[in-house]
């Protein structure tokens, strides 16, 4: 037998999306990595470990991947129901934010690390303030994360511009480049809060890092309805107009669509995070994900 370092078992193993669940299976872990996963008899025949994990009711998933949080927004959960996105932003979120420090955004995110743990979450997408006390939280928890900070074209909490925001990020890429287990994006919050230079000047930094850009796009029919006023045209082909549609980029939210912006976003092959949770909270409306 081969000594290994853990044994997990359970009632189910969920290896592929394609596979039914192993019932009764194992999984053998050495030096930090799978090793072997299959029927439980067969796992402890073959390996003997120094610590076993048993759930004779548990589930053995791969760790899911939450695709968008603001992880230290846990310190205002409670806030401000009911009420509409802008609404609920400028009149709430924004001047509670502009309190917000290094340290009450560290103890935010500790409590998500913990919270997205328990639920069997491994790894996040974080667009937020104060990205490198986030990153730091990540690091020492050991969970993987995606994070860029927060650009607007008025000043955050943080950087007094979205210009300095930018050269905050290019700082965290050159930082944390080749961490395991942290990826830098870049981070332009909204097509209505950051100007079409602003949002090339992100296209630019994105381009020369080959980094992932993160943004809110058509969120609710307010913005959809801001964009084709300023602009004359949707939030997601002002987007394209200026080179951000591609396949780096993750588009959040995404509820106000029509059948071309879906026809868009597919072409330029650009992915999509849905946020349910998000969306009927704040009464924004429901992404067309089956469309």
């Amino acid at each position: 037998m081969e000594k290994v370092d853990i044994v997990v078992t359970g009632e189910l193993l969920v290896t592929d999306p394609f596979s039914p669940p192993v019932k009764d299976g194992a999984v053998a872990v050495k030096d930090g990595k799978i090793i072997a996963l299959g029927p439980k008899n067969g796992i402890e025949t073959a390996f003997y470990a120094a610590k076993r994990i048993d759930r004779p009711n548990g589930l053995i998933a791969p760790g899911l991947i939450n695709a968008h949080t603001h992880a230290a927004m846990t310190v205002f959960r409670g806030l401000a129901d009911d009420l509409p996105l802008k609404t609920w932003l400028e009149e709430h979120i924004f001047p509670k934010e502009a309190r917000l420090t290094p340290e009450i955004v560290a103890i935010g995110t500790e409590l998500a690390c913990a919270e997205m743990i328990r639920c069997g979450t491994t790894g996040f997408v974080d667009m937020y303030l104060f990205e490198d006390t986030v990153a730091s939280v990540v690091d020492r928890i050991g969970l993987r994360a995606w994070i860029g900070e927060g650009v607007f074209d008025f000043p955050s909490p943080a950087f007094s511009s979205g210009i300095e925001a930018l050269k905050e990020t290019g700082r965290l890429i050159s930082k944390w480049q080749g961490h395991p287990r942290i990826t830098i994006t870049v981070d332009p919050h909204t097509p209505y809060t950051c100007s079409p230079d602003l949002l090339i000047k992100a296209r630019d930094m994105a381009d020369k890092y080959g980094a992932m850009t993160v943004i809110h796009l058509a969120e609710t029919d307010w913005e959809a309805h801001e964009i084709q006023t300023r602009f004359g045209t949707s939030p997601v082909c002002h987007l394209d107009r200026l080179g951000l549609l591609n396949e780096r980029l993750l588009a959040v939210h995404c509820v106000s669509l029509d059948k071309d912006d879906i026809k868009l976003l597919a072409r330029k092959r650009a992915r999509v995070a849905h946020c349910p949770e998000s969306n009927l909270k704040l009464a924004s409306g429901v992404a067309p994900i089956a469309e």
